[in-house]
């Protein structure tokens, strides 16, 4: 292994290519690290699912993470890349489910809202990605830590990172397949609909609210709606995102989850909504220009004691601490996580640190966030909430 006066030399491994996999590997490929992502998927568009992510009390660790040239890239990601950003627009309003009435807008200054697909493209320039490895074991000897693949072949590393999500492999093995590792399931479902009306009567509305994205809360679900894609000046060529999330048992169990079954299922359980969020579901056309999906959303209570294989093995964003969607959390503690831990690195004095302080602020993040799944129902409980009280600012 490299010793700690050599870590600037050390290899890393990363498990998984998606945002925070790749984020990571350009922070140590920026601070001087030899580094390669082993991902279990063929090809970088293998899943053609998308959805919006919103960077904002992260952003500007985000961006430091990255160089230049990447940085530059970042407008290709952005859903909507044809509104001037100012603090009107750096805000995401919120919406009475029963009145329509504007219950408070959440500031969120400097903050920009992207695809996650095409913020994965413009991530991906530059990194040695391996497609189609998928891991199975995690062995290690007083000199390297050896990930074994499904065919059998293997790479040896000085650290290995688990950024391979919700449902990691990587955390799976470094709790010896324990079902403690394991997800939960929430009891909350999520519905995500992206879709092109092809009309832009259609689209001003949603834009009208406002440009980049708007939600609604207290009517016994959370809906949000947006814009999702801005090709052109045209509204007509624009894509429309809507998510909807709902308690398990509120209505009956989705016959499908994903598809035009799926989709005609939302439509069928979603009335009397405010305007626009009734209209834009009820617009969504049933073909191939819209896709729906729908999950019960899980999440997982990081610990610690797992084995990290001599303090070379752990976990950063969804694999260490999957939660809840709510005040776009997740992702920015992924962002802090990958920052912390090359910092480690730098440093040269273990993981021991950066575990204990990456479980303690997941965990606290993890239960945040249903709490907030708890709240987001009804009027009463949304005053109470994080997202009425504090917004989107750092919590945990």
């Amino acid at each position: 292994m490299a010793s700690l006066e050599s870590k600037k030399a050390a290899k890393v491994a990363v498990v998984g290519a998606g945002l925070t996999g790749m984020l990571v590997a350009h922070g140590l490929k920026k601070n001087g690290f030899d580094v390669v992502i082993f991902e279990s998927e063929e090809k970088l568009d293998a899943r053609p699912r998308d959805w919006t992510i919103a960077i904002h009390w992260a952003l500007p660790t985000f961006n430091n993470l990255l160089p230049e040239a990447v940085r530059a890239n970042l407008v290709k990601a952005l859903c909507n890349p044809r509104v001037e950003f100012t603090p009107e627009v750096e805000c995401l309003p919120c919406f009475n489910g029963v009145t329509g009435e504007l219950m408070f807008k959440s500031p969120m200054l400097g903050s920009r809202r992207v695809s996650r697909q095409l913020l994965r493209q413009v991530l991906s320039e530059g990194l040695n990605v391996q497609w189609g490895k998928r891991l199975v074991d995690i062995s290690s000897t007083a000199e390297h830590v050896t990930l074994t693949f499904a065919n059998n072949a293997t790479v040896q590393a000085d650290f290995v990172l688990g950024a391979d999500g919700a449902s990691s492999t990587v955390r799976s093995l470094l709790f010896h397949r324990d079902p403690k590792a394991n997800i939960v399931p929430s009891a909350y479902y999520i519905a995500t609909v992206i879709m092109r009306h092809d009309d832009a009567a259609k689209v001003e509305p949603v834009h009208n609210f406002h440009p980049v994205a708007t939600i609604m809360m207290g009517a016994s679900c959370f809906v949000g709606t947006g814009t999702m894609y801005a090709p052109t000046p045209d509204l007509s060529t624009w894509s429309i995102f809507w998510a909807k999330i709902f308690r398990r048992g509120a209505f009956p169990d989705p016959p499908a989850r994903q598809g035009t079954e799926a989709l005609r299922y939302i439509k069928e359980t979603t009335k009397d909504l405010i305007e626009p969020f009734q209209s834009q579901i009820d617009w969504a056309k049933e073909d191939d220009s819209t896709m729906c999906f729908i999950d019960e959303m899980k999440y997982y209570t990081p610990s610690l004691g797992f084995d990290t294989h001599g303090g070379r093995v752990t976990l950063v964003g969804d694999a260490a601490h999957p939660m809840l969607p709510y005040r776009g959390q997740g992702f920015q503690h992924a962002v802090l996580d990958a920052h912390l831990f090359i910092k480690a690195l730098q440093k040269g004095e273990g993981l021991e640190a950066y575990n204990t302080e990456m479980v303690e602020r997941g965990a606290k993040a993890v239960a945040q966030s249903l709490q907030e799944a708890e709240l987001s129902v009804d009027l009463e409980g949304v005053k109470k909430s994080l997202m009425a009280r504090q917004g989107f600012e750092r919590t945990a």
